[in-house]
């Protein structure tokens, strides 16, 4: 009796185990697992996270390629096509760290690079059926931006229960009312919620069950008001494109329309109650603000609540209602009904002064700052300057003379601006993928990353108009996440944030995966690669976990150096340090952190050695030679401090350290 029972429970688990879909579950955990994590993490900004997140993805790959279970099925050519360009990126990247002005810095930018190539090869490698691919992953990622989007907002109505939410605006005076927390980047989490509108969207108008529905439709309002707190024009641009695209290429637009000015309705209800609302719009952590935060969750809870109800209404209305016949508008009275309203709004746009108020924006938008800038509240979206971009992205086009094929190096844009700045600014980025990959990688890097984002557009295009009904819906909601990815990476430096490449990355390889017709008739489709593909993947995935462990090693190396000094083991520092300069003899940072530390042993002649070293390494990054000046003073040289402090001033002429 209890061997039968004990069969039983066997067999009865094992029908569990195969009623689970492998793939489906696959998916969840790559793509919502791997944005939640990298979300939460600081967006994985750091070069720690992004690297060990790496490392993992490439030791599946590696795997996975080397047992044949990867890729699941045959590529398709634009499979193909896209490991390609973005394969080619890599590697043009890595041979530019030959001639860049800092191969450290290039060596970490290749690490980023790499984990994003391993990002988009398991995501196309895993996928076999190109609906499922969709339909999951736009779940997967849309409910990890929800859980991010609500986290964000907790903290700002509970500061106490997130300590860390805080940390930006402690380092950055003037942006504590800007939420940023928990990717510690304002105009990073609007970019990421403005990604993920179309796919909520997507999901509230053609999920399988009424649940789903009014729970995507439920959460618009929070995401929307979470975006109104970045303050970020960047954000509500990109978010406003990607709902343009969205409803312009989904299928029966009236009932999306509904569902999209109901959802808009309620997170517009939310905004004012946070614009009446200044202690908690601004920030503060008082006992006014806890107040205002408590009481705007229950607005939060009901107005969420409400939406949700009406999409069920809408839902059950598109489900077993009949529409108007003045509603049901067949696609030649759609085109012609199009073609006027762009004409009458051209007409408009000219009779209003459009010319003369475009001109006048473009000026506004030069302009470095602007007082609506400051601007705690809606005021702030009714300014267009660019707050520096313009002059970002002109010194990004003017370094490009004389290296317009291969750039300065990768991650080398900060060491372009200093010498060129028209004004103090702390500017690491070009605040524009394309402007910075231009003046980094040259007109080849440009290419091969314009050439990515236009195959994994029009792929999700191509995959919008071969579907129909919610295929279709899902598909036009991939290609309005992937515009608005491309408008923010556009205008932002959210290409070194991870979890938005990841997120782009893993939507662009479900609409990469191959057509479920391909899968039923399998029997005369060769399954995964033969195993010459399969090693040169394994060599592939070896290549990419070098890039990537090296700069990781030798940045851990010098964090546990830099640890030591700080605790007065300088032994232990130095220690860490050397062996930082032999995991990656080329880094400026572990010899100038060998200096620094010998420099506190009085060992001026050995850190006089490191330091000149460490400008040699990099001769146009000013702190470098900086640091030179002081370590040749303190052994007595007194010309060569004075040169090498010209030098740094010369590297960073606007720099408030040398305004005497």
């Amino acid at each position: 009796m209890t061997e039968f029972a004990a069969a039983r429970t066997f067999t009865g688990r094992s029908a569990v185990l195969r009623r689970v879909d492998t793939a489906a579950l696959s998916t969840w955990i790559l793509a919502g697992g791997l944005v939640l994590y990298l979300a939460l993490d600081g967006g994985g900004y750091d070069l720690v996270v992004h690297s060990q997140v790496g490392i993992v993805i490439w030791w599946i790959v590696l795997i996975g390629a080397a047992w044949g279970v990867l890729p699941a099925r045959r590529l398709t050519r634009a499979a193909w096509a896209g490991l390609a360009l973005f394969g080619a990126f890599v590697v043009w990247t890595a041979l530019a760290t030959t001639w860049s002005l800092s191969s450290e810095r290039s060596l970490d930018d290749l690490s980023l690079v790499a984990g994003y190539l391993g990002v988009l090869a398991l995501g196309v490698g895993l996928h076999r059926d190109r609906e499922a691919a969709v339909r999951h992953t736009i779940a997967a990622i849309a409910s990890a931006i929800v859980i991010v989007s609500a986290a964000a907002v907790v903290s700002r109505l509970y500061p106490s229960v997130f300590p860390s939410a805080r940390q930006t605006g402690s380092f950055l005076p003037g942006t504590q009312s800007r939420l940023s927390w928990p990717l510690n980047y304002w105009n990073a989490l609007a970019a990421l919620i403005a990604l993920g509108l179309p796919l909520l969207l997507a999901i509230a108008t053609s999920a399988r069950t009424l649940r789903a529905q009014a729970a995507a439709a439920g959460s618009i309002p929070l995401v929307v008001l979470c975006a109104y707190l970045t303050f970020s024009r960047g954000g509500a641009l990109a978010g406003t494109g990607a709902l343009i695209v969205f409803i312009a290429l989904a299928p029966d637009r009236i009932p999306k329309l509904a569902t999209a000015l109901v959802a808009g309705a309620g997170g517009a209800a939310l905004i004012a109650g946070a614009v009446h609302r200044g202690a908690l719009e601004h920030g503060f952590a008082g006992a006014t603000a806890r107040h205002q935060g408590a009481t705007l969750m229950i607005a939060i809870v009901l107005v969420c609540a409400g939406v949700a109800l009406a999409q069920v209404g809408i839902g059950l209305a598109v489900r077993h209602g009949t529409p108007p016949r003045w509603l049901v508008i067949s696609r030649r009275r759609a085109r012609s009904a199009t073609l006027v309203a762009l004409a009458l709004a051209v007409l408009v746009a000219l009779l209003a002064g459009a010319p003369g108020r475009l001109s006048h924006a473009w000026r506004d938008f030069k302009q470095p700052n602007a007082a609506a800038l400051h601007s705690r509240s809606l005021a702030r979206f009714g300014t267009v300057s660019g707050n520096g971009r313009y002059d970002y992205w002109r010194v990004a086009v003017k370094a490009t003379s004389g290296h317009v094929l291969g750039g300065s190096g990768p991650g080398t844009y900060q060491l372009l601006w200093l010498p060129r700045a028209p004004y103090e600014s702390y500017v690491v980025n070009a605040h524009s993928l394309y402007f910075e990959t231009l003046a980094e990688t040259g007109v080849v890097g440009l290419a091969l990353v314009l050439g990515l984002f236009v195959l994994l557009i029009g792929a999700a295009i191509r995959h919008v108009r071969r579907t129909r009904h919610e295929a279709r819906a899902r598909a036009a909601a991939v290609a309005a996440a992937l515009v608005a990815f491309a408008i923010s990476a556009g205008v932002d430096w959210v290409w070194q944030v991870p979890v938005l490449p990841a997120a782009f990355l893993l939507l662009g390889a479900a609409v990469l995966a191959p057509v479920a017709r391909e899968r039923i008739e399998g029997a005369s489709i060769r399954r995964g690669l033969p195993w010459t593909a399969r090693a040169g993947a394994v060599v592939i995935a070896l290549a990419c976990l070098v890039a990537i462990t090296i700069p990781l090693a030798a940045t851990t190396a010098v964090r546990r150096s830099q640890e030591a000094s700080a605790t007065g083991n300088t032994t232990l520092a130095l220690a860490d340090a050397r062996d930082a300069l032999r995991i990656e003899p080329g880094a400026e940072s572990a010899q100038l952190q060998v200096a620094l530390v010998l420099e506190e042993r009085h060992d001026f002649a050995g850190a006089l050695i490191a330091v000149r070293r460490a400008t040699a390494d990099a001769s146009t990054d000013w702190s470098a030679w900086l640091v030179r000046s002081r370590i040749e003073a303190e052994a007595g040289h007194q010309q060569a401090s004075v040169q090498a402090y010209v030098r740094a001033r010369s590297l960073n002429p606007r720099s408030p350290l040398f305004a005497t």
